[in-house]
């Protein structure tokens, strides 16, 4: 889908900026790990590509910046009005058509936009362990490393689904992305999930949502991340005194406390749902698949949090990503493997105990 070309080294106005070693990066990736079942492939590219390498410095970076934020904000307006709002009109039809139609439309846009990350900052991506099973519906949690988590979610969809996996996806995501013109509309119309964080108001609301897509079907994946916010040092520290204050260990390394009420409560539903109609996959969701995130930098070392706070998204706009290797690892588990929804101390327990293999992981998936 995207041709791979070598890196193009840059500089910035500051000095000479790091030099990516696409060797040793190739030598990483063609080697996964020895517990794994999927293959490990890799898409690398250079920052704007070999029309920009003959660029100055800040020639090229502005180039990425109007051509890389240009595309998304013109494509998103444009598949908005003119191909997602018309579209609605097919709910008077056929709820299943309506989504098929909006789900092809981003499966396209989504993957379009997955040439910022790959091609104009070189950003390999290293997809590890089970292969989740296509055309059923999947609830996938997840670790919430930085802002791009759902980008290379889409990456590493096209690599174990295909491109129209992609299209399938939805999330429950804060209702602040809501608010966000163009993307925030687009996403609510491929059926995202947005909660406020008050558990009072979301536990109807995110009940009702989960009826919905039982009671039509709805394939594909939902993405929960069940930390409720992304890594940063003052999440970290927040998370750490919660933990204490309920007597509970805290947990290692880059990672937060999960918050396991909203998980319950899904799990509840996707149960439930067995005796209407979804007998044979023991629910709705045919499987739970723990996803874990981890960014490394050009010399395999894992990337702090601090360098991936919001300033990522200036980073990938002028294609200097600090990122040099995304790498997504699944663990698909059966539904006997879950605890009951309606247990919620249980379903506690067998989170955080995910959270602590998780934990060791995010160390161990980027040394191998």
């Amino acid at each position: 889908l995207l041709p791979t070309h070598a890196r193009v080294p840059r500089r910035s106005g500051s000095g000479r900026r790091r030099q990516r070693d696409v060797d040793r990066a190739g030598e990483r990736a063609s080697a996964p790990p020895s517990n794994t079942t999927a293959s490990a492939r890799i898409v690398s590219g250079g920052p704007g590509g070999p029309f920009a390498a003959t660029m100055s410095p800040f020639t090229r970076d502005w180039f990425c910046i109007v051509w890389g934020t240009g595309y998304v904000l013109f494509s998103a307006l444009t598949s908005s009005v003119m191909v997602l709002a018309p579209l609605t009109a097919l709910r008077l039809v056929s709820v299943s058509l309506y989504s098929r139609a909006t789900s092809a439309v981003f499966a396209l846009w989504w993957t379009s936009c997955l040439f910022i990350t790959e091609r104009m900052n070189g950003v390999g991506v290293r997809v590890t362990g089970d292969v989740p099973p296509p055309g059923v519906p999947l609830l996938i949690i997840a670790n919430h490393k930085c802002n791009l988590d759902w980008m290379f979610l889409w990456s590493a969809a096209i690599r174990a689904g295909g491109v129209w996996q992609v299209g399938a996806f939805r999330a429950v995501a804060k209702a602040e992305i809501r608010d966000i013109p163009v993307f925030g509309w687009g996403c609510k119309l491929n059926g995202f999930a947005y909660v406020q964080r008050r558990w009072e108001r979301d536990h109807h609301h995110l009940q009702r949502w989960m009826r919905a897509q039982i009671s039509r079907a709805a394939p594909g994946w939902v993405l929960l991340f069940p930390e409720g916010t992304r890594f940063t040092d003052a999440n970290k520290r927040r998370s750490d005194a919660a933990a204490a204050k309920d007597g509970l260990a805290t947990l290692p390394g880059e990672i937060l406390r999960p918050r396991t009420k909203g998980l319950a409560l899904m799990l509840a539903e996707s149960q439930a749902a067995a005796a209407r109609g979804y007998a044979a996959t023991g629910g709705y969701f045919a499987q739970v698949v723990d996803m874990t995130v981890q960014y490394t930098d050009a010399h395999g070392a894992p990337l702090k949090g601090s360098a991936l706070g919001t300033r990522c998204f200036g980073q990938l706009a002028k294609g200097q990503l600090a990122v040099s290797t995304c790498h997504v690892h699944f663990e698909c588990l059966a539904p006997g493997d879950v605890p009951r929804g309606e247990d919620a101390a249980a379903v506690d327990a067998w989170c955080m105990e995910r959270w602590r293999k998780k934990a060791e992981l995010l160390e161990g998936v980027a040394r191998t």
